[in-house]
């Protein structure tokens, strides 16, 4: 699954800030100011309003957790708040590690397979690591449609970046949701996107 994943998406869309290594990609602000709870609803009403524009007609999605170890018991107490957000990590999962020479750390992604509906549940707990809501995680989350050809990576509550090669359906993102979009970089969106 990896390898078809890093075929379509490109290596560098499963890493950090992939919005700035993907063209035509899109950026969006998921919360600002307010206080922590106001921030992560905020993030995860506008998270799931957005996945679910892209995703609904997708019958199965695949999902990215990646994270730094050299083992996966260095992560243990990650793994449980996973099963406590009753995430449930499939044994026919598809691993993957490398050294990262820059960071001097391995770097271990898991691929697996999920249905639609899960998909708040990771948004859930994604969002809320930063904010202190709990349970949630820190690994690193990637949720694709490699048939659709679009990813998205909600990197906290602050922020998700979508990419693919699909570039009409990010389009037509970029036109009905670019209220949403992040300002600091909207003028490089519109560049990309707006035709008018």
């Amino acid at each position: 699954m990896f390898q078809q994943a890093f075929k379509i998406f490109g290596k560098h869309s499963f890493q950090h800030a992939i919005f700035y290594n993907n063209n035509k990609s899109l950026r969006f602000e998921l919360a600002e100011g307010g206080t922590r709870t106001s921030r992560f609803i905020s993030a995860l009403e506008k998270s799931m309003k957005i996945t679910k524009t892209l995703f609904h007609e997708s019958k199965v999605l695949s999902v990215c957790l990646a994270f730094p170890g050299n083992n996966y018991l260095t992560n243990l107490s990650v793994f449980r708040n996973l099963s406590d957000l009753e995430i449930k990590i499939p044994s026919k999962s598809d691993k993957y590690n490398e050294w990262i020479e820059d960071d001097e750390w391995n770097r271990n992604y898991i691929f697996y397979s999920i249905k639609p509906h899960e998909i708040e549940k990771y948004l859930f707990g994604k969002l809320g690591a930063e904010l202190g809501v709990s349970p949630s995680f820190w690994f690193d989350l990637y949720i694709f449609d490699t048939d659709l050809g679009v990813l998205v990576h909600p990197y906290d509550d602050r922020g998700m970046d979508v990419v693919g090669p699909n570039q009409n359906l990010i389009k037509s993102l970029y036109d009905q949701y670019s209220s949403l979009l992040l300002n600091h970089d909207k003028e490089i969106m519109d560049n990309w996107f707006d035709t008018n």
